[in-house]
């Protein structure tokens, strides 16, 4: 991933990743990838359905970010609309609870698919 991501900044494109699989599965990181745009959803880490993340890469230049619909101006101008409070402390709980049980998960997994 992260050598796509500098082929595609030598030639001054940016990169995104939908990293709904890796994350919560594998250790990341999107500032450690050098990408410049990541899409996360929360059900595929068990938590609520209908809340995902956009990570937007702010250094080396900021990304330019147009919003879909005007109004609100949250979260910097980029989206509007209220927010699921209940659906995003259930998506971080959810963040946490993956990467405290990360190790023992992926040797669960290791072991079905091996018996598989």
């Amino acid at each position: 991933m992260a050598e796509l991501s500098a082929l595609a900044r030598s030639h001054s494109v940016l990169f995104h990743t939908d990293a709904t699989q890796a994350v919560g599965k594998r250790p990341f990181s999107a500032r450690g990838l050098d990408v410049d745009l990541v899409s996360l959803t929360s059900h595929k880490i068990y938590g609520p359905k209908g809340v995902g993340a956009l990570y937007i890469r702010r250094r080396r230049p900021r990304i330019p970010i147009k919003p879909m619909f005007d109004g609100g101006g949250h979260e910097n101008g980029l989206r509007s609309g209220t927010l699921n409070v209940p659906a995003l402390v259930g998506f971080g709980h959810a963040a946490e609870l993956c990467i405290a049980e990360m190790t023992e998960e992926a040797a669960r997994i290791q072991t079905l698919r091996d018996h598989l």
